[in-house]
């Protein structure tokens, strides 16, 4: 028989032919092996007691800061509440004075009546929109520029104010307008000399508001008018603007000048025409007559 044959042996299987070999096992290399794989788990065993020591570690930093975030919150708050207090609920930092800069037409009674109750007041609740608004109410105010100073605590208020440019009459009472129909007064007194207009009727008007008319067209050409005298410097000098017919626009100057505009077509142009005229020595002082400026870029001198 087969040598390899003698290794065989035969097995009942219910039916099934089955052969088994036998296998030598080196023994010394299985032990080899099983020393790599412990050494193997204790190495894993390491690295999880490494990781673990990492962990650890981070959640001890992670609650250290957390600890240091919460005392810093607690600090700051505590120091918001202290600086509270002494800037809002001590007098340490209550106002003393008040100063205005830029008035001309607004006298200092009038600011003092307005700005009075801000002395004595603390600093930091005292809001610039609150000084701004008690001051508009003044009808001559434009604009408020509010600087606070902490040391000493003070209000410096700078204003600009409203040129009074004419007068308009409604229901027996002289609106006193700046160049842009903003009432500034309705008490007829006029702290500069200005034309008074005529010829366009007033339906209604408001203090520190624009005069409301029902005549657009006559609007537009008072405010360019009056825009144009104030920017030339000739307001205080013209007496009347009569724009009863708006194709025959007229200026009383000084008393002495009758000046035709015509229609409202380059307007603005004719009375800059007008005052070169006047500046250019072509006239004398105290001449009087008419000033055409119907025809175009001419200015057309007729003497009494």
């Amino acid at each position: 028989m087969d040598e390899n044959r003698s290794n065989i042996r035969l097995v009942k299987t219910g039916g099934r032919k089955v052969t088994k070999t036998t296998t030598e096992y080196d023994w010394d290399s299985l032990d080899r092996k099983g020393e790599k794989r412990s050494d193997i788990d204790d190495s894993r065993r390491t690295m999880t007691d490494l990781e673990k020591r990492i962990r650890y570690q981070k959640q001890q930093k992670h609650q250290r800061l957390k600890v240091q975030r919460i005392r810093a919150a607690v600090i700051l708050a505590f120091t918001v509440i202290v600086v509270s207090v002494l800037l809002f609920l001590t007098p340490i930092f209550n106002i003393k004075t008040v100063m205005v800069e830029g008035n001309n037409l607004v006298t200092a009674e009038q600011f003092q009546e307005k700005l009075k109750p801000l002395v004595g007041e603390n600093l930091f609740r005292t809001g610039s929109g609150k000084i701004r608004k008690t001051l508009k109410t003044i009808p001559y105010i434009d604009t408020v520029d509010v600087q606070k100073k902490i040391f000493p605590p003070s209000v410096k208020v700078t204003v600009t104010e409203y040129v009074p440019a004419a007068i308009m009459r409604v229901s027996g009472k002289n609106l006193l307008v700046n160049s842009g129909l903003i009432v500034l007064s309705d008490s007829g007194d006029a702290p500069v000399t200005v034309p008074v207009v005529t010829g366009c009727e007033v339906k209604e008007y408001k203090l520190s508001e624009t005069v409301r008319s029902d005549e657009t067209e006559k609007m537009e050409i008072l405010t360019t008018i009056l825009s144009t005298i104030e920017s030339t410097g000739i307001v205080d000098k013209v007496v009347e603007i009569n724009v009863s017919d708006i194709s025959n626009i007229t200026l009383n100057y000084d008393n002495r000048i009758t000046v035709l505009c015509g229609t409202k077509l380059d307007l603005e142009r004719k009375l800059r025409l007008f005052k070169e005229t006047l500046t250019s020595g072509s006239l004398e002082d105290n001449v009087k007559g008419t000033m055409d400026l119907t025809e175009s870029k001419k200015a057309i001198f007729n003497r009494e």
